[in-house]
């Protein structure tokens, strides 16, 4: 594809437009140190359960399947869910109501963020090894999708610029989405702080 139509995609678009925010959410993660430890890692996990959960309903969307026939199988909470058992991890308490008010394209724009997470996921998973983690146990969710992440990136991109959706929408919700997984982390944080999931953790361990 040459420049002058890659550079009029949405995806082009979606990158070049939340690159600010995407970057600052990066620098986050990173900041808290969240694969030094078990426990910080944990607190990673506890926020990406969070912000999945709340999209998970995007996965089942007949409008959005047609796009992209495959779109059951790229949703990771099932994987997440298995994760949190490994570690011990309770459920925290649901969200009240939904927090994305759904629109295809305001889907999209959610979708591009923990789509592309799935990239930097390569990074994290090389990362999580040095914590006796695999993609077997404990980040099976960090694992690449069996065609590669490479593979599986472009066929989310050419779908979403084959198809009509409102480029403004759609990157507005990119910007709420980079925002929310923040919240995510802050909520995750508070999480681990509170004696209960601790007790949770400690309890599970010892049986």
């Amino acid at each position: 594809m040459c420049a002058f139509f890659a550079e009029n995609t949405l995806s082009f678009a979606l990158r070049e437009k939340t690159k600010a925010i995407h970057d600052r959410t990066d620098h986050r993660i990173m900041s808290m140190g969240l694969f030094s430890s078990l426990n910080g890692y944990r607190m990673f996990l506890l926020s990406q359960y969070i912000f999945h959960r709340d999209i998970t309903k995007i996965y089942e969307d007949e409008t959005l399947l047609r796009i992209l026939p495959d779109l059951k199988s790229r949703n990771r909470f099932a994987c997440i869910e298995a994760d949190m058992r490994d570690l011990c991890l309770p459920p925290p308490p649901a969200s009240s109501g939904d927090v994305i008010p759904f629109n295809p394209s305001v889907a999209v724009g959610w979708l591009y963020v923990a789509e592309g997470s799935k990239l930097g996921a390569n990074i994290l998973s090389r990362m999580s090894l040095a914590l006796g983690l695999t993609e077997s146990f404990g980040a099976r969710h960090l694992a690449p999708a069996p065609e590669g992440r490479g593979q599986s990136w472009k066929v989310f991109k050419a779908a979403i610029d084959g198809a009509e959706f409102d480029q403004n929408m759609c990157v507005a919700a990119g910007d709420e989405a980079f925002t929310r997984f923040v919240t995510c982390l802050d909520l995750a944080q508070k999480l681990m702080e509170d004696d209960t999931i601790n007790g949770a953790v400690k309890g599970r361990a010892m049986l």
